[in-house]
């Protein structure tokens, strides 16, 4: 039996179909936008996230290996960057205890170095008591301690040398004349006691006045390799007596140090020469694939030497800023200490870094629309002011005008010049550390944002 049944009327018709269409459009448009100025509103955070983490990453470097670093902020190439030290090599010689002290060692003795590294002697070498335990002597010619090549050796970006030195300084001969008291004149000054040498690529050591010296390059190279040689004044470390030296090669400068204090230095034949005609310092290290060695065997170290470290210069932890973010102000550069605080030589104030987001203000409303609008930096110092001449009136109608008009003068002191004509109000940012708002212009930039990294003089970082 066949039943007709009513035709079916399921289905959307093209009209139904378009508004669903207009609808997902309309919501998926939304939600990208949602989520974009999410990522938009986060860019200031991260960008200043980033550069307290290359500030921290300086002072980790300071705290491990007691070296100095420095971070270099650069506002006209929208960078920061850290500069520092990794140790690569160390001997202390404590494990020489057990050798009897005063006595040869015997050719071929390897002494082990922090990181296992191996340093064979050659020639007349004993062991004695150094400046903390014991101690390495080398007591003729040829004697030095010898450290097969090792790729850590490399250290083109820089160098630091450091060491416990306790020389014998040879005697003076009365043939050579009257026997100087400083300066460069000791004839002692062309005889080199290598501590530690890298041939071609560097040495650090002591002349036999009492001199210290570093040596960048190859002295017997060709005329067109880099060669710079830098040496202090005379006696500037004393005989026999146990003496901190270091000495450092950053790439930029050169600093000689003993028992901590920083000595001046000039290079070789420059010594008369004002500074504006030295030569230039190399800008690295020659990458050569030189055994390292402590003394030299054709410049062996006349005395003993002790906690021995050499330390290469990192790859610079760069951070640079994205679209829409600056850093204000002038181009400063930070210096930080070994214990990890400012260098208060070079710092006596915290050091501020302002990271900006910039931008139109019609940029802010976009990105930040869902947030209640806070007061402006302009708007507080407005507020400020005003609660202050308000207070002055206060004060000039309880006790009269003279202490009205001098409160009036001391904080206006600064607005007029000795002529008595106005100064341009110079427009400071906010120093503590966190976001800012509502900054205006400054630079030649609109500020929308302003996040402040603030180091204080005991290196903590906050903001």
């Amino acid at each position: 039996m066949v039943v007709n049944r009513p035709q079916s009327s399921i289905g959307v018709t093209l009209i139904e179909l378009l508004i669903v269409m207009s609808i997902l459009m309309l919501v998926l448009g939304m939600s990208v936008s949602v989520f974009r100025s999410f990522g938009e509103g986060q860019t200031l955070e991260v960008s200043a996230s980033r550069v307290s983490s290359a500030v921290r990453a300086a002072r980790n470097w300071s705290i491990s290996t007691g070296m100095p670093s420095r971070v270099l902020v650069d506002p006209d190439a929208r960078k920061v960057t850290a500069f520092g030290f990794d140790t690569v090599a160390a001997w202390d010689f404590e494990d020489l205890a057990s050798q009897p002290q005063t006595q040869e060692l015997p050719s071929g003795f390897e002494v082990e170095g922090a990181f296992r590294q191996k340093a064979r002697v050659t020639g007349h070498v004993e062991t004695d008591s150094g400046s903390v335990g014991s101690g390495i002597f080398f007591i003729n010619d040829g004697a030095a301690l010898q450290s097969d090549w090792l790729p850590r050796y490399r250290v083109d970006r820089g160098f630091s040398v450091e060491a416990w030195v306790q020389f014998w300084q040879p005697e003076w001969q009365p043939e050579d004349g009257i026997e100087p008291t400083g300066g460069f004149s000791d004839p002692r000054r062309e005889m080199r006691l290598a501590i530690m040498s890298s041939p071609g690529a560097f040495e650090v050591g002591l002349l036999a006045d009492g001199s210290v010296y570093l040596e960048i390059g190859d002295p017997k190279g060709a005329m067109d390799e880099e060669f710079f040689r830098a040496q202090t004044e005379s006696q500037r470390v004393i005989p026999d007596r146990w003496t901190h030296i270091r000495a450092t090669f950053d790439g930029v400068s050169i600093v000689i140090e003993v028992d901590g204090v920083e000595h001046e230095w000039y290079p070789e034949n420059f010594e008369w020469i004002v500074e504006e005609d030295w030569p230039p310092l190399p800008s690295s290290v020659p990458p050569v694939d030189s055994d390292l060695y402590i003394s030299h065997p054709a410049r062996f170290f006349l005395g003993g030497l002790d906690q021995i470290v050499l330390r290469s210069a990192t790859d610079p932890e760069i951070v640079e800023m994205p679209l829409d973010v600056e850093l204000l102000g002038s181009p400063q550069l930070i210096y930080i200490n070994g214990n990890g605080s400012l260098n208060q030589i070079e710092h006596d104030l915290p050091v501020v870094i302002h990271v900006a987001e910039v931008g139109d203000v019609a940029d802010l409303e976009l990105v930040d629309g869902t947030s209640v609008s806070k007061e402006s930096f302009r708007d507080q110092m407005s507020r400020k002011k005003k609660e202050r001449e308000d207070q002055q009136g206060k004060v000039e109608e309880a006790f009269g005008s003279p202490i009205g008009d001098l409160m009036s003068y001391l904080e206006d002191w600064q607005s007029t010049s000795e002529d008595g004509e106005e100064v341009e109000d110079v427009y400071l940012l906010p120093l503590s550390p966190g976001q800012h708002f509502g900054i205006g212009e400054v630079d030649e930039h609109t500020v929308l944002r302003l996040h402040n990294v603030v180091i204080d003089l005991t290196g903590a970082i906050r903001g």
